[in-house]
């Protein structure tokens, strides 16, 4: 079941004006990407599964 209904979601991404596009193979940066969204008052992000590692990396990012 999802954490969050598909309406909250359209309501954050409307209160938002944005939604931070992003993907590295590493996680650690990945974490401080995050953590800069989300202290730049980013709430939602769309990280990308392009790339090597992007289900480990999503993984570490979802903790």
């Amino acid at each position: 079941m999802a954490k969050y209904s598909r309406l909250e979601v359209a309501m954050a991404m409307r209160e938002s004006g944005m939604i931070p596009l992003f993907f590295h193979s590493d996680a650690e940066l990945g974490k401080k990407v995050l953590k800069a969204c989300y202290a730049g008052g980013a709430r939602l992000l769309e990280f990308t599964a392009r790339g090597d590692f992007a289900h480990e990396v999503f993984a570490e990012l979802n903790k």
